[in-house]
């Protein structure tokens, strides 16, 4: 009487009663509805924090410009001092080597002088052991004084010569 095919018509239909009645297709539409929102949710965030990250990075780049920017003036800055301090120990060596050069030239004439002052005494003492020598040899007063004049024209001489030199 009812062949296969009848049946599996009735099953069917049956089935789609079923689950019309159990409200099935209401509930995997809400299941589904539900699953959108989550991902448009996740969408929405990922978003957000894609935004958020971008601001991130632009203010980390900001950043690190800032600290180039910052290390550069640190580094002119430092050149600039660095020059000043080479420039000022140039000037204090200078002033230093003028001084010195001072000093030794002051030592010098003051060596000269006294190398002046000591070959005057040393000729002055020859003159006088000289004058003396002859004095002490020579009886004849005539040929002392004539010595005498000399002698002491001669020292004279000398010691005009040291006093101009």
């Amino acid at each position: 009487m009812f062949d296969a095919t009848f049946w599996v018509a009735i099953s069917f239909v049956t089935f789609c009663l079923i689950l019309i009645y159990k409200k099935i297709p209401h509930t995997i539409n809400k299941l589904l509805d539900d699953k959108i929102n989550e991902i448009k949710s996740e969408i929405e965030n990922t978003k957000n924090l894609k935004i958020e990250s971008e601001l991130l990075l632009k203010k980390y780049k900001d950043k690190i410009q800032d600290a180039h920017l910052e290390s550069k003036n640190i580094l002119a800055l430092e050149k600039k001092e660095t020059e000043n301090f080479i420039k000022e120990s140039e000037n204090k060596f200078e002033q230093l080597m003028v001084h010195k050069k001072k000093s030794l030239e002051q030592k010098l004439v003051q060596m000269k002088n006294k190398a002046m002052k000591d070959i005057q005494y040393i000729s002055n003492k020859i003159a006088l052991e000289t004058v003396k020598k002859v004095i002490l040899d020579t009886s004849n007063l005539d040929k002392i004084k004539i010595i005498n004049k000399k002698n002491i024209e001669k020292t004279l001489n000398q010691l005009k010569q040291a006093k101009i030199s």
